[in-house]
């Protein structure tokens, strides 16, 4: 008896770690964490640096609503968008991240055009479910922004869960799950077509960022290089 009270004692425990794992999301919720990322080229010239900072974490009945700021550098270290860091949002609800695409390249324009420009954005809701899965497919996002009187549209579609793998960086060893989507932005002189690859570890977030033509064939690949 004493045997399979314990068994069932670990089995108990093996299911609420499972469950709390499960509940972790794939996005750092820590205020004050720095996580910088390095971006190069195909052939391994720095495109650019990108530093992404959490600011505060706000619990509202159940939901944690996170600002951060995003700031690209090119290769030679200057501005690759507006002097300034885009401020960003996010929110996680039971472990599932919910950010809006449509929101955060406004929030790149209003770090470029004139503080007067009005800059308006709708639809671009992408939410990561705590407990995705290999073969899971992802709804399709469809956002736009607009100003000066000129549309962005953007649309992510085929976002499936590929695997779950474990990769190292610089920043250190990741479990991570691999999502792969496909994205056409068109208007405002950018028309482009691309196949993405990402890695996200539950708690960090992306971890790394693989882009592709539509043949596939490499572009571009972002790694997490240190979290602070």
């Amino acid at each position: 008896m004493r045997k399979l009270l314990f068994l069932f004692a670990i089995l108990a425990s093996a299911a609420a770690n499972l469950m709390g794992q499960e509940a972790v999301p794939y996005f750092c919720n820590v205020p004050n964490t720095v996580l910088e990322y390095t971006r190069t080229t195909a052939e391994g010239d720095v495109k650019w640096y990108h530093t992404m900072k959490i600011g505060s974490a706000v619990n509202n009945a159940g939901t944690t609503c996170i600002d951060y700021t995003s700031h690209i550098l090119n290769h030679k270290r200057k501005p690759y968008y507006g002097d300034e860091p885009a401020k960003l949002s996010a929110s996680i609800t039971q472990g599932k991240v919910t950010v809006n695409i449509a929101e955060s390249v406004a929030a790149i324009f209003r770090t470029i055009l004139p503080s007067g420009v009005t800059i308006t954005s709708s639809g671009g809701e992408s939410s990561l479910p705590s407990d995705m899965a290999p073969g899971d497919v992802l709804p399709d996002i469809h956002a736009s922004v607009k100003a000066l009187g000129l549309t962005m549209r953007i649309t992510v579609t085929e976002r499936k869960v590929l695997r779950e793998e474990t990769i190292s960086t610089p920043a250190g060893k990741f479990d991570c799950i691999v999502i792969r989507e496909r994205k056409v932005e068109k208007g405002m002189g950018r028309n482009r077509h691309t196949v993405a690859d990402t890695w996200y570890a539950r708690g960090t977030g992306m971890v790394r960022h693989d882009t592709y033509n539509p043949d596939l064939e490499l572009i571009t690949s972002e790694v997490l290089v240190s979290v602070r």
